[in-house]
Order: structure tokens, then sequence, then C-alpha cells
């Protein structure tokens, strides 16, 4: 090899650039110095987002920390911090057999780390909030582990009254979307979220989880109690001994979950049109049966099978625009129209919760919304808002309901008190 070519000249133009980067940030204000100590931090600013101090664990380790922009890629990045093409293909090509970088999304973190003289040392992707892709460099190549994001948790007691609606309701509270719908999904076999009024109140136990002193995400929920027009409506979280199952039941022990959905979103939307046998259609100015529900939603929306099934039909329907019609093994049939994408082929299998399509205004239509049908075994149409006695999962086993009970009534106490103290179900088993 000719003196000053490869490896070499690669070291000169990061340490090139190393330099110039440091330009820049004593241009832009920036902190810049030595450290002091093995946890000093060094804080290098190339743009917003991009780089950001982190904790050096050895001394004149430097770390830049941001996130993948909108429409860039992994190698544009990369090239910001000098990264050769060669450099670049062996990063990918190591860590191909654990993850795949060209699959990289916008807006996830990563984390490039140098050497006292400018060489990788590591780098880290956030694969998801719950996982990340660590890469050790070596030298010669990429040692590469998938790890488990490291939460602080912290369990919360959360209660109100609605006033307005139950999303105004908890943004006062500070929370997230994400709480509305994680409560959601566990009530919404039992509770119509359109049908939420003035006074109704919930309570619920669930662990919150942070990052580096920032909330992250919403963990379990432990306990949830809902007031809905003056009934009360449970779900309490249960660890299967047996099988290490986890589902919420109510204060019988009955699954929460049943074989329909109560609306087929992740949220109950506006009703725009109700079910009527003697309806003024908004188009054709006639009156004619409307047998099903109107949800209006803003197009594009996911819309999800309320059981699991069979489809039966999906495609074009006339009226209905593009139609999606489901049969389900205790023969009942759901429909859904309107939508202006369709995400499942006929003959196909779906599951309870499955996105089948979204929401459109194809066909005889004067805006975005869904037409939601339901028919009994006998092809009857039936209306969705009614509280029919749809059938559920299985309920606690009779081996087990003493742990249940125990757990029940401690997260029972819990949400009337505010008081945090878990019950482990082992404690309660019975003798086999």
């Amino acid at each position: 090899m000719s003196e000053g070519s490869g490896p070499e000249i690669r070291m000169k133009s990061r340490s090139l650039w190393w330099i110039s980067l440091v330009s820049i940030s004593l241009g832009c204000g920036l902190l810049l110095r030595q450290p002091e100590s093995k946890t000093e931090l060094t804080a290098v600013g190339v743009e917003e987002g991009q780089a950001v101090s982190q904790e050096a664990e050895l001394n004149s380790t430097s770390l830049f920390e941001g996130r993948l922009p909108r429409g860039g890629t992994l190698q544009d990045v990369l090239m910001q911090y000098s990264f050769s093409s060669e450099e670049i293909h062996q990063l990918i090509a190591d860590t191909r057999p654990v993850y795949n970088l060209n699959r990289v999304r916008e807006g996830n973190r990563y984390q490039v780390e140098f050497g006292e003289y400018g060489e990788t040392l590591s780098f880290e992707y956030e694969i998801s909030d719950e996982e990340t892709l660590v890469a050790q460099f070596d030298g010669k190549s990429y040692e590469v582990i998938r790890k488990a994001v490291e939460f602080e948790t912290v369990r919360e007691h959360i209660s109100a009254a609605i006033s307005g609606s139950l999303w105004g309701t908890l943004t006062e509270l500070g929370e997230k979307e994400g709480l509305i719908m994680a409560m959601a999904e566990i009530l919404q076999w039992d509770i119509d979220f359109t049908r939420v009024y003035e006074g109704d109140f919930f309570k619920l136990i669930v662990d919150k989880k942070f990052r580096h002193g920032e909330f992250a995400k919403y963990g379990e929920i432990y306990a949830v109690q809902f007031n809905n027009a003056g009934k009360d409506f449970f779900g309490f979280r249960f660890v299967n001994p047996r099988n290490g199952k986890i589902g919420h039941f109510d204060q019988k022990g009955n699954s929460v979950r049943k074989a329909f959905l109560r609306v087929p979103f992740r949220f109950s939307p506006r009703i725009s049109s109700g079910f009527s046998y003697n309806r003024l259609h908004p188009i054709l100015k006639k009156r004619r049966p409307h047998l099903g529900l109107d949800f209006a939603a803003p197009k594009g929306t996911p819309v999800l099978a309320s059981a699991s099934g069979t489809v039966v039909v999906a495609g074009w329907n006339g009226g209905f625009g593009k139609f999606v019609k489901l049969r389900h093994g205790n023969g009942y049939q759901t429909s859904y129209g309107h939508l202006s994408r369709i995400r499942v082929k006929r003959g196909s299998r779906v599951s309870q919760g499955q996105i089948i399509g979204n929401v459109g205004s194809t066909g005889l239509s004067t805006g975005a919304h869904l037409d939601y049908r339901v028919q009994d075994k006998r092809g009857r149409y039936m209306n969705p808002r009614r509280r029919i006695a749809w059938p559920s999962d299985k309920p606690i086993d009779k081996h087990h309901l003493a742990a249940y009970s125990a757990v029940r009534d401690d997260y029972s106490r819990q949400l009337a008190e505010g008081l945090y103290n878990q019950v482990e179900a082992e404690d309660f088993l019975l003798a086999e």
C-alpha cells in the first residue's frame, strides 16, 4: 500500500471534519472544551436534532445523537459524520444478520460514538421504543446485538369526571393520546365512546415509562373503572398462572373481550347518521331505510374488523363504493362501505381489530365516513348501538378464581383509595 493511502487518509479526512465541526460549533456559540473527567459532557452541534451532548464514558470520546430526518436515509446521515461509502457498506453488511439498516424509519433515534482521533467506536439505532440495535466496532468489524431499552417505571392513579369530552378531559390532566387509546382498547367491547356524557367518570391505575428523565410511553393498565350513563364498567389485569397469558376481566371474572367490538375503530368517532327504517337520503332525496351507522372520520382513518372472520366481499359495490363484508363464526356478518382503500382480499381470514380498509367517500357519499352494518344469523340487519349480548372470551378458570379475586379486590381498593400495593397472583394459587 502506498504511503498516505487507505485508512490513514480516511483518518485524516475525519480529523479535518472534526476541526471543521469544532469551528462551526464555536461560531454558533456552542460549548466545546476538553473533558475534565471521565463523565464530562462534550457538546458539539451540526444541526438541531442531529448532534447533542451525551455523557462520555472515556476521556476524549464523543457521542452524537439525533433522529433520522424526513425523506433522508442512513447513508445521508452517516456521510455528515465523514463516513466513506465503504464504511457505510460495512456497517450495513455487518448488522444485516441482526437487523436490516436499509429499513430505518424517519424520526427514530441514532447515536454515533467516536474515539480520540475521530475513529468510529460504535453505532446505535432505536429499532422501536422497546429495543435498540447496538453495533460495536473493533477496528475490523462490528459486533452487533439487539438490546432492550431500559425505562424508569412509575405507577400512577388517574381519575376525573368527564367535562366536555374524554379527549379534552385527559389533555387537561396533561395526559397523552396513547392513554386514551390504551383505555379504549380495554373497554371498547362495552362502552360506545360516542356516547360518553358530561359527568361520566373514570379511574385507572397505569404505569408510565420514562427515559433520560422524560416521559416515553404508557405501560400496563392494571385496573380501570369507567362510569358511563350511571353504569360501572371494570377491567382488572390478571396473569394466568398456568400459561402466563395476560387479560382484563370484569368483577365477576368474565373477559372484557367480546366477539364484536362496539365500533370498528381504535377510538369512537362521531355518528353522523343513525340506524333508521325511514331516512331521507342526502343525495337521492328519497326516504329509504338506512340499516347501519355512519361514522364521520377523516379520510384514511384505519377501519378495523369488529370480529374475527372470513372476507366474503372485497371490492366495488354500487352506492357503497369500495366495500368489505365479513362472515363471522357465529353466523353474523358485518359490512364496511365507502372505503378509500381495501386492505384485504376475498376469502382471506381476518382477526378482530385487524385493519381491513380506510375511511373514504367512494360511491354515493357526501363526505368521508364509514357505513357500518351488522346482520344476524338470519340475515336481518341489527342496530349496532344496542347493547346486544355478544358472546365473550373465556372467563377466569375456576382453579384460578381465588387468585383472581384477591387481585381484583386489591385493585378495587387501590382505585378507591389511590394505593398501589401490587398483589402477586402466585400467593393465592390453590394447591393442585
